[in-house]
């Protein structure tokens, strides 16, 4: 049985989703040209477009860019577009793809239904503050045209990924009948598919790989103070190394099995560092034994139940 997160951390998740409109693609080995090029093609819907003539392009020393700035959600589908891409998969489908993945699901109202589900089950425990506020927002037909755009069944899966990092999530997608499915688990994943999905070659993308990209960049920004999806003993590790600026940081491991990452200012290594803390979460009830060494160094060792 999966243990739910507090309803607090479940919101406070969704709103940085799309308030946090800071993400570079080039950080993403995509550039912002190219993104400019998916948008008028339909393929980054809700993306705006930023053109030589916006103030921020005025204040670009190099003129001839133009500066795109993603949230979470846009990115990582900006991530599996370009995946797909090199896969060799047509323009028109992928139009399609989007059309289904972002476009339908608006139409269909899902958000308004997701909305309701909650006011009437409240599994996540939210207070009767909260879901009078989600009465209200349902009365809004102003407010949940933007609240349609923000949630669908791709965001909540991009979402589940941060919640559950220990837990598989896959964008599946099969080029023969241009379907796709969200598969959020490590079981049953045959039996979860239709026929469609069975009998034609079907591309599977790990969505974890794609946040670790996404989220790189976070892990070293000082001006973060803190990262909603980071548990307790992941934070003292990033507080240690971000904020305390040591020249070494050695991070060993209880049993030895794992050989110790060393951990210095160069972007690199904490990179590294970040791409290892996303990738493999660290258990709750870990401990950390934290050694001051000369110069302000530090040797941390992580004990794993």
């Amino acid at each position: 049985m999966i243990k739910k997160d507090s309803g607090k951390q479940i919101v406070d998740l969704g709103n940085k989703f799309f308030e946090t409109n800071e993400i570079n693609p080039s950080r993403l080995n995509i550039t912002s040209r190219r993104i400019n090029y998916w948008i008028d093609k339909k393929l980054m819907p809700f993306t705006q477009k930023q053109d030589l003539g916006t103030e921020i392009a005025k204040l670009d020393s190099k003129k001839e860019r133009k500066w795109v700035r993603l949230d979470l959600a846009q990115a990582t589908w900006a991530c599996i577009i370009d995946e797909l891409l090199n896969y060799k998969i047509p323009l028109e489908r992928l139009q399609k793809l989007t059309e289904e993945v972002w476009h339908r699901p608006r139409v269909e109202k899902y958000a308004d239904k997701v909305l309701k589900w909650h006011i009437e089950k409240n599994p996540e425990g939210f207070s009767e503050r909260y879901l009078q506020m989600l009465r209200a927002n349902l009365q809004s037909e102003e407010l949940m045209l933007t609240i349609r755009m923000e949630l669908n069944p791709f965001t909540d899966a991009v979402k589940s990924a941060f919640r559950l990092r220990d837990l598989p999530h896959s964008f599946l997608y099969v080029p023969e009948s241009n379907s796709h499915a969200l598969h959020i688990g490590d079981k049953a994943l045959m039996l979860d598919l239709g026929s469609k999905f069975l009998q034609s070659t079907m591309i599977c993308i790990p969505l974890i790989p794609i946040l670790v990209r996404v989220m790189e960049s976070e892990f070293s920004d000082e001006r973060k103070i803190d990262l909603d999806y980071l548990n307790s003993i992941e934070r003292q590790i990033r507080d240690i190394v971000v904020f305390k600026k040591p020249k070494e940081v050695v991070i060993a491991f209880e049993n030895g099995s794992i050989t110790p990452i060393t951990v210095t200012q160069q972007h690199k290594t904490r990179e590294q560092l970040a791409r290892y803390i996303l990738e493999n979460k660290i258990k709750k009830g870990s401990k950390l034994l934290i050694d001051i060494r000369s110069n302000g160094n530090y040797k941390i060792t992580l004990i794993q139940k």
